[in-house]
């Protein structure tokens, strides 16, 4: 039931880092403005979403544009259920029979994407349940998947006990992946207070990056050639992948070895516009001393590594008031 939290940066002690996305491969290449207007709104009382789903699609013919609207409605309509999230129900389900059993859980995630859908509040399970349920109804074939998500907080702690679900959906024959949860806002980080702020770059996002915060129970759903595994998912830097002001192209994998008086390591970072000022501290916020230079289209940054466990580089416009590009653990 992970929500995406944000943290807000201001000079010199309090920080705050926020994960917005944009979009990605197939999705980049097409223009969703008609689509997205159209469903963000869409109006009209249902009382299913299949219901909603089957009018909500009605003007589009391809599978991309019913995806991407049903995608756009739940993530502006449906807001994030604090409360569920601290006091979620038991999931305790009795059967005499591995039939009864599953046609009790089926029936227990209708009634609560149904609860869901009318309140307009929920937790992961109940935005991938509705699209899902959504989907279906427009002839369309999606799956909930469920796995764990990264703690932005702590990013390179153990990242298995923060269950989370997202969705697959098949376009034109192939999978792709979103998540309608974290593209409806984000939390405060004691997930007291939801906000919302839509990013839709967890639409289609891209497997290899979407694989930097989202780790899939079953493996399959990496989407990936070669998928990495529970391990190696934690150790991975966490790259604000879709930043919508400066979207960034391409990264280290790793912090680099480097020559240098004074500075010992690298870091570098490609984006389609840079902002005026950069700046690089430890996960605690404590100022790093940088030297920055441009290389090949490449943001480079250069910092002694001495007693420096991990780094969160930050940009922005105001010095005041800067987001967070990547996190990386030395």
């Amino acid at each position: 039931m992970t929500s995406r939290t944000q943290f807000i940066k201001t000079f010199p002690l309090v920080f705050s880092f926020f994960l917005l996305a944009n979009n990605f491969a197939l999705s980049q290449n097409h223009d969703f403005s008609e689509v997205d207007e159209y469903a963000v709104n869409f109006k009209g009382k249902y009382e299913s979403p299949a219901a909603l789903a089957v009018k909500l699609t009605e003007p589009f013919d391809s599978e991309l544009e019913k995806s991407r609207a049903i995608f756009m409605w739940i993530a502006q309509n449906i807001r994030y259920d604090c409360k569920k999230f601290h006091k979620p129900k038991s999931n305790y389900v009795s059967a005499a029979s591995k039939e009864e059993l599953e046609a009790k859980i089926a029936a227990g995630k209708a009634k609560a994407t149904e609860k869901a859908f009318k309140i307009k509040k929920g937790v992961c399970e109940d935005y991938s349940q509705i699209f899902k349920t959504m989907c279906g109804a427009a002839g369309l074939e999606a799956v909930v998947v469920t796995g764990n998500a990264r703690d932005f907080h702590k990013p390179h702690r153990n990242a298995h006990n923060n269950p989370h679900a997202w969705n697959a959906v098949k376009i034109d024959g192939q999978w792709h992946l979103l998540d309608a949860t974290w593209a409806a806002g984000y939390t405060d980080p004691a997930v007291k207070k939801f906000t919302r702020k839509l990013s839709t770059g967890f639409f289609m996002t891209d497997p290899a990056w979407l694989i930097q915060n989202h780790f899939p129970d079953d493996p399959k759903w990496q989407l990936l050639d070669e998928p990495i595994s529970k391990k190696e998912f934690p150790d991975q830097p966490m790259v604000n992948f879709g930043q919508q002001d400066y979207p960034v192209l391409g990264f280290s994998e790793k912090i680099k070895k480097v020559k240098g008086k004074g500075y010992d390591r690298e870091l570098r970072i490609k984006l389609e516009r840079s902002p005026k000022y950069f700046f690089l501290t430890t996960q605690r916020g404590r100022a790093i001393k940088f030297k920055h230079v441009s290389e090949d289209g490449y943001e480079v940054f250069r910092f002694a590594g001495r007693n420096v466990r991990n780094i969160v580089l930050f940009g922005g416009e105001d010095q005041q008031r800067m987001g967070w590009l990547a996190k990386y653990e030395l």
